[in-house]
């Protein structure tokens, strides 16, 4: 676990909600010099309260849904913000009494001891195309959603479910149209078709959005991550603005922790008890490396031979992990030096 180290001489502790926000201003000796509530998210009141302190203070607040305006604010005013790790940071304090009084003079103290884990500010330029992929992958996964319920339909009245006949929805309408002889069932096949179909047109618009900003941005290394074995026009979306850029993280394995693809260990008496942290990180790169393993072994011979070694030794579970984290570290190395994908060092130097 890493921490912030603040370097002003005063610290403000914001416990943040969706129509209100409780602030805690304290300086190096711990004296508290404000401590209020702020309702509607008042940014004009909040500056007015921290106008004393403004030319060396340091904000931090725990990261929840609607940390962006603060983030963006305090940028904006030349302030240092902190965004605080809300597991971990769970982990550090605890007490009998909880509230956002409370909360907020935790958060100055603990920044002001310098036991803030940080968590990353995101780009406040890149938020938007963020935005736009984690809302495409949102669509995918509900239209998947209506596709397994008009399969579930058909195993329910006995009947093998019909071939999706790829992206081609009017023939596979056609053939749920053969089956169904209810009216009401047709009805039900025929809705499910329909929120199908705009669900494909809007991703496909999402996906035009993203290619063009993609292309006029981050072109090298989308191409660059394409050549990968499993890595195909989504994951490499998903992996390129999800992880930023690979020189935030200074080690490879500061990304591989913050990938999800390794767990930290519980020790004491220097005996391990068990494994921990399997949840902290980001769950878009756990899930983008864990699907490009599995299209891996589908699609490349030398990555399927070197799977099936892995499984012998790991296991199936286990050796699907290994596979996304050697190939996580690959796209590391590639992002971080700017060089095409070497299948050579991952099966070989692997093995």
């Amino acid at each position: 676990m890493k921490y912030y180290r603040t370097l002003t001489e005063f610290n403000c502790g914001v416990d943040l909600h969706g129509q209100q926000m409780y602030i805690c201003v304290v300086d190096r000796e711990g004296k508290i010099l404000v401590h209020c509530n702020i309702k509607g998210n008042d940014l004009d009141f909040f500056w007015k309260k921290v106008e004393p302190w403004k030319h060396s203070l340091t904000v931090v607040c725990e990261c929840i849904f609607n940390w962006y305006f603060l983030a963006d604010a305090c940028q904006a005013k030349g302030i240092s913000f902190v965004l605080a790790h809300a597991l971990y940071l769970k982990a550090i304090h605890g007490g009998k009494n909880k509230n956002d009084r409370i909360d907020s003079e935790k958060l100055a103290h603990l920044l002001r001891a310098n036991l803030i884990p940080p968590s990353y500010v995101y780009p406040a330029k890149k938020r938007p195309v963020r935005g736009l992929l984690r809302q495409r992958m949102t669509y995918v996964w509900r239209r998947a959603e209506l596709m397994m319920r008009v399969q579930m339909n058909q195993l329910a009245e006995g009947r093998a479910p019909v071939a999706k006949c790829g992206h081609n929805r009017d023939v596979w309408q056609e053939r749920l149209k053969e089956l169904k002889r209810h009216p009401l069932h047709q009805v039900t096949a025929e809705i499910d078709m329909h929120m199908i179909r705009e669900y494909d047109l809007m991703i496909l618009r999402l996906e035009r959005e993203l290619l063009r900003v993609t292309k006029r941005d981050s072109w090298k290394e989308y191409n660059l991550l394409q050549t990968i074995p499993g890595i195909g026009r989504s994951l490499a979306l998903t992996i390129l603005y999800e992880m930023d850029s690979a020189e935030r993280f200074p080690t490879v394995k500061d990304f591989l922790s913050y990938a999800r693809l390794v767990k930290g260990s519980v020790a004491s008496a220097g005996k391990i008890k068990g494994v921990r942290g399997g949840k902290l990180g980001n769950p878009y790169l756990r899930w983008a490396f864990g699907e490009a393993a599995v299209i891996a072994k589908r699609s490349h011979q030398l990555i399927k031979e070197y799977a099936l070694r892995l499984e012998q030794r790991h296991g199936r579970f286990k050796a699907n992990s290994v596979l996304a984290a050697k190939l996580a570290r690959a796209v590391y190395f590639m992002l971080r030096n700017g060089t095409g994908f070497d299948l050579e060092k991952l099966v070989v130097t692997a093995a």
